[in-house]
């Protein structure tokens, strides 16, 4: 049997030879029942050693591929040939995507307690309860240590029996929509990009209210009167905007007599580096009406994968009823649990809130005294803001400097002299330099049109 061996090739001998046998049995050059060589007799055909022929007998056994006979050698096993033949791949067209200057999602990695992590990860992984499968909507472990951590910090008040656990906001929000049995929607606008593409996936319809100094439009809310209304109280994306107290209550209110709920996006609510942040909109909530979704992806890192959200009590039990899951491994989820519960999440907040406070600090002070002309906003929370050269179109300029847009974030092209400026993945220095060069060019442009 002739076979051909590459031993300069990266591939192991055995799986090369394991894979010709294959080959030749699959497109019929083997015939069922044929006797294949003693593993001898192979070893000096090819020049390979007889541990490399059973290696792949071995594998191609397991396959069913061939069978042994005691004292009389290996065989091939009936079964349908494969026509094989060899056909022109063909290039899968993907969206290139431009890595964008201060991108909005993004940390200083330097900050992380990568040691903290990797010692709690080295201690889950020794758990060999953890190998099985376990709670589908999530850890008890991490359900306790997360409706505790949100109780004290957010205000949120529920029980564990309350707190779902998912790989992100995004899949949380599609179990929500499904619950609700797909309802229309309305959004703030200039809204958060990842719910309009879950609801134009799924096909829900949506309507969209402006963004006042102090939060949603309420009239707006009220006239489309949706099932769901998604909000981004604690640093309204992207547009910086803080909803008050007043208007929490005032929403609230307005759906206690209704059927009507309130996703609260509850994002970058650690980052407030003035004074404390307001209370959870949840936790303000006397009448069940608010569906509360948070993640860890800033707070920890944006590739953990792990977010949360807490159901009223009646959403909580037909999730149960329609055996949704979380859809994150077990090892995570108390890797997660473990950071939580040792105040690792705390003290880590606190350092993170200092260290981007002061880097805010220092970035806004000097914009304000090389370019006092641009409007700066939305810099007291969270770990991005708004920066707006009134009444100068930047679209063009931001596109060719890869700085973001508001308008693009917006349903009626608003915000075209307002550019979003993320401060998680550079240094000062480098935000300053950028954006000093980025406004004396957008002046300079004015300038030259006058």
């Amino acid at each position: 049997m002739f076979i051909d061996l590459k031993k300069n090739s990266k591939v192991a001998l055995y799986e090369q030879l394991y894979t010709d046998i294959k080959t030749k049995i699959l497109d019929g050059r083997l015939h069922a029942n044929a006797k294949l060589p003693s593993k001898r007799q192979l070893s000096q055909d090819v020049s390979i050693s007889i541990t490399t022929v059973e290696r792949a007998y071995n594998l191609l056994v397991e396959e069913n591929l061939i069978s042994s006979k005691e004292k009389s050698g290996h065989y091939v096993v009936p079964t349908e040939s494969l026509k094989i033949q060899s056909k022109p791949l063909i290039s899968v067209k993907k969206p290139v995507f431009n890595k964008m200057e201060f991108p909005l999602g993004e940390v200083d990695t330097s900050i992380v307690q990568n040691d903290v992590i990797k010692q709690l990860s080295i201690d889950v992984f020794q758990d060999r309860s953890l190998l099985n499968s376990g709670d589908k909507s999530g850890e008890a472990e991490l359900k306790s240590a997360i409706r505790e951590y949100l109780y004290v910090n957010r205000g949120v008040q529920c029980t564990d029996d309350q707190v779902f656990i998912g790989p992100s906001t995004e899949y949380l929000l599609e179990q929500v929509f499904y619950l609700l049995d797909y309802p229309a929607v309305t959004l703030e606008d200039p809204s958060y990009p990842v719910v309009k593409n879950v609801l134009t996936r799924l096909k829900i319809s949506y309507n969209t209210a402006g963004v006042n100094t102090d939060g949603i439009d309420l009239k707006a809310v009220k006239k489309y009167n949706n099932k769901i209304v998604h909000i981004t109280p604690s640093h309204q994306f992207p547009s910086g905007v803080v909803m008050s107290l007043n208007k929490r209550i005032q929403l609230l209110n307005l759906l206690s007599d209704t059927e009507n709920y309130v996703i609260e996006d509850d994002y970058d609510s650690e980052f407030r580096y003035t004074g404390r942040p307001l209370s959870s909109l949840q936790g303000l909530d006397q009448n069940n009406k608010t569906i509360y979704i948070n993640t860890f992806s800033k707070s920890i890192y944006p590739s953990l994968r792990i977010a949360v959200m807490v159901l009223p009590p009646e959403l909580a039990e037909k999730y149960y009823d329609k055996g949704l899951s979380c859809n994150v491994s077990r090892q995570m989820q108390h890797i997660v649990a473990k950071f939580i519960e040792g105040q690792y999440l705390v003290r880590h907040i606190n350092r993170v809130r200092k260290f981007y406070g002061k880097k805010m600090e220092v970035i806004i002070e000097s914009l304000k005294n090389k370019h006092p002309e641009v409007d700066l906003s939305g810099y007291h929370t969270g770990m991005h803001f708004v920066a707006k050269l009134k009444g100068v179109d930047l679209r063009q300029l931001a596109k060719e400097h890869l700085i973001i847009s508001m308008a693009d974030y917006t349903e009626n092209r608003v915000g075209t002299d307002t550019v979003l400026i993320g401060v998680g993945s550079k240094d000062e220095k480098e935000i300053i330099n950028k954006l000093d060069y980025f406004f004396q060019e957008a002046k300079k442009k004015v300038r030259a049109k006058n």
